[in-house]
């Protein structure tokens, strides 16, 4: 823990500036990170919380977004790889889509089974990331540059800016291997092992979005380890916002643990209806009354402006062999709203501090 703390003079060694510099940048920016203790030696911080600053005050930080609900069927999938399209393609951004969902619905959405099964089959995808961390005691197999698949998603024949760490059903049966795995001797913390493996290609990226499990297990702990920022996509009914505060105070805690800031980027309304009860769980949602009767400090993040309606015809448009070369044939009506939705999530992005 003690390599995660940092003073002044460290600080300005990160930065390669001297300390009063960085002095004179705790009085004029606003939101430069706060200290998590002052000892008789003067205040220290979080490495890593300082890291991301230095980083962002020179626009190189990538923002890493995790998707996720509790609940399948809500079309997270849908909304992350939709999101992910639209900024590589229309925004331009170099965006790694990171599908930790062990249903890889994502990854068969951006290239062709027969293309999954060759990665999967020579230990190209994520399963042999956490299987290396299983089986410790073997020299690791997994290499991030093989792995990661360039220029993924039928638009266009494939999006140049768009790449993809592809999944495999592989995880269902690592997931409890991988909790199982002790902190002890020298081997690293188990919710470390995607964050290592990302280390030597994140900052080629300007948003990472990544495609949780539907679960807070120790594979979406990986995923919540590197992220910015976290989105919930839920159909707006009694049974999919059930776990809304659930997800919010388990990241909130995860966060205090590892003395980094998640930030709740907000709730996507998803799979609309035109009914009484879709209108009053969104109208609850809009003005904040989900987290009633809940901890006072625990805020419910705010509802996206843009929905995501439900549209049979966008389920076969995603599929990957359906061969959709426009988003106006994959996602149908819904493209206008995806297209806000990620102007919003920019938007909501960029308004972040760390």
């Amino acid at each position: 823990m003690e390599n995660n703390i940092v003073g002044i003079s460290e600080i300005a060694e990160m930065a390669k500036v001297t300390g009063q510099v960085i002095s004179n940048w705790r009085r004029r920016y606003d939101d430069f990170p706060k200290p998590i203790q002052t000892l008789q030696s003067g205040p220290v911080w979080n490495r890593e919380v300082i890291e991301l600053w230095l980083k962002q005050k020179e626009g190189r930080t990538p923002h890493v977004i995790s998707f996720i609900n509790l609940k399948g069927g809500v079309a997270k999938t849908t909304t992350a790889v939709g999101t992910a399209e639209i900024l590589a393609k229309e925004h331009r951004k170099f965006v790694l889509f990171i599908d930790l969902d062990p249903q890889t619905n994502a990854t068969i959405s951006l290239i062709s089974e027969e293309k999954w099964k060759e990665l999967d089959e020579s230990g190209r995808t994520l399963a042999q990331v956490f299987q290396d961390r299983v089986s410790f005691e073997q020299p690791p197999k997994f290499k991030i540059e093989d792995s990661i698949v360039h220029q993924v998603s039928t638009i266009d024949g494939g999006i140049s800016r768009l790449d993809l760490l592809p999944s495999s059903i592989k995880l269902v049966n690592l997931q409890d291997k991988i909790a199982a795995v002790s902190f002890a001797d020298d081997y690293r913390d188990p919710r470390e092992i995607l964050k290592m493996a990302l280390e030597p290609v994140i900052d080629r990226y300007d948003y990472v979005i990544i495609d949780c499990p539907p679960s807070l297990g120790v594979v979406t702990k990986n995923g919540l380890r590197i992220s910015t920022g976290y989105i919930i996509p839920t159909i707006p009914d009694i049974l999919s916002t059930w776990g809304v505060f659930q997800i919010v105070d388990s990241v909130r805690r995860f966060a205090g643990e590892m003395r980094r800031p998640i930030h709740p980027l907000g709730i996507v309304a998803t799979k609309v209806q035109k009914n009484s009860l879709h209108d009053r769980v969104q109208a609850d949602l809009r003005a904040g009354r989900l987290f009633e009767g809940k901890p006072a400090e625990i805020k419910q993040p705010a509802l996206f402006n843009n929905i995501i309606g439900q549209r049979v015809a966008m389920a076969a448009g995603v599929d990957f062999d359906s061969n959709p070369r426009t988003f106006r044939q994959k996602y149908k009506d819904n493209y206008e709203s995806l297209q806000g939705l990620t102007q919003e999530i920019i938007d909501r992005c960029n308004a972040l501090k760390p």
